[in-house]
């Protein structure tokens, strides 16, 4: 025969009312297992078992503590409470922690409860090491904030006043460079440590944040001993029930280092290691913002083009460290002589590429003789003295970016054909160039 047609026997229980109910009864409450506690509508016990009479110290009138006697609205709202964290003070061991189920009691003939029972359980112990815990966990995120330069904060409305209230982690103090034992953050306090470019940004941003329901941002601040940080911002809206905003809340981030590395590697991207220049693929970017600017405006410009002369000499006999210096040094002097609208930037080897912005090629053949002056004027080191041969070429209706490097190449090949330490213009060469 299986299991499931085995018959079953129903539970014997005591007959209601009888003496074996009535000692089944008294042995439960009076247990020492758990606190049985009975109080009337004034919040006195008419009944405690052993354990309530201990734990609660309970005398022979029948007063309880006042955090228990509390539990007497019980009777009067008629709803039970399931799990109630109830903290008793004590002189000597501080705080005792009690979890508590109530019910009300009816007896028969009443219209509403009388009396409330209460089941009482010392939790202490159990709180106690939650609460280390928590404090534990508290720590380690304090610590791994701090380590990676994030705080939090909130902002509220006190009911009372109205006031808006700005709450800051010990992080965000440290971000701000702030003494969290002197200054009370506000939000006009905070405002004020933003940078003060950034400022209309970031009011546009916190404007918005009420239909956003909450923004992100990165922006600049001052602290008080005039450093500036970069941090990133992130705040979101709590609303309530009614769908009113409740408060807002966020992070903080010191993202300094950060930015400062994607500034380098930026820089890395778009400059020469050498001679600290644009490099050629920065270069070609500058060109095409600058023919865009010609087709869409009319706005001029040329290029010039030139390299070293007899540069290949200077590293055969000198070495390449030398040539190195070479190039570094006529950098520094070049870049001393340009316009602030013109750029600069190694081609390629010893060849470099000046953008004059905003003129043509006689503007741009000014600008050539001043780099070739500017090359020749003092000896370089060991090396002696360095000259340069330079090509250029203006941007033409029609022309394009190839058609414009070609005219500039085929003008610097004239200069070295012409002797050197010259500069040539495209539009002297005869018909069909100089190659």
């Amino acid at each position: 025969m299986s299991d499931r047609s085995k018959p079953t026997r129903p539970l014997s229980r005591p007959d209601p009312g009888s003496a074996e109910e009535a000692a089944l009864l008294r042995r439960v409450l009076g247990s020492s297992v758990v606190a049985v506690l009975v109080l009337d509508r004034c919040g006195q016990a008419v009944y405690a078992n052993g354990q309530a009479v201990e734990e609660l110290g309970i005398g022979p009138a029948g007063g309880v503590p006042a955090e228990i006697a509390a539990f007497r609205w019980i009777a009067v709202t008629g709803k039970a409470l399931h799990d109630v964290r109830c903290a008793l003070p004590e002189a000597e061991d501080g705080t005792r922690v009690l979890s508590i189920n109530a019910e009300p009691l009816t007896e028969d003939g009443e219209s509403a409860p009388q009396r409330v029972v209460l089941s009482i359980n010392d939790i202490t112990e159990q709180y106690s090491y939650y609460e280390q815990a928590l404090r534990e966990s508290e720590q380690r995120l304090e610590e791994a904030q701090q380590i990676a330069r994030l705080g939090h904060w909130f902002a509220y409305q006190e009911r009372e006043s109205g006031r808006q209230r700005l709450w800051w982690s010990p992080v965000i103090y440290d971000i701000f460079g702030r003494d969290p034992q002197r200054f009370v953050p506000s939000f006009r306090r905070y405002l004020r440590s933003i940078h003060p470019d950034d400022r209309p940004m970031l009011r546009a941003r916190l404007a918005n944040a009420s239909r956003e329901d909450g923004y992100e941002v990165e922006h600049r601040i001052v602290r008080p001993d005039g450093g500036v940080r970069w941090i990133r911002e992130r705040g979101k809206l709590e609303h309530d029930a009614s769908g009113r905003r409740r408060r807002m809340f966020g992070t903080v981030q010191d993202i300094t280092e950060q930015k400062e590395l994607q500034r380098e590697l930026e820089r890395r991207a778009s400059h020469d290691p050498l001679t600290e220049l644009y490099n050629r693929a920065k270069l070609q970017q500058l060109l095409h913002s600058a023919q865009a600017a010609y087709r869409r405006h009319g706005t001029p410009f040329a290029i010039v083009l030139f390299d070293v002369d007899h540069f290949k000499a200077v590293n055969d006999r000198w070495g390449h460290t030398a040539g190195d210096a070479v190039l570094w040094e006529l950098a520094r002097r070049i870049s001393g002589v340009l316009r602030e609208t013109d750029e600069l930037g190694r081609w390629g080897g010893e060849e470099f590429l000046a953008l004059a912005s905003y003129t043509d090629e006689a503007g741009g053949a000014e600008l050539a003789e001043r780099i070739r002056r500017s090359a020749a004027e003092r000896p370089i080191g060991q090396v002696g003295t360095v000259t340069v041969s330079l090509g250029v070429a203006g941007i033409e209706p029609g022309a394009s970016l190839e058609t414009l490097e070609h005219r500039a190449d085929q003008a610097l090949y004239a200069a070295k054909a012409a002797g050197r330490n010259q500069v040539c213009r495209y539009a002297s060469l005869p018909a069909g160039g100089g190659r």
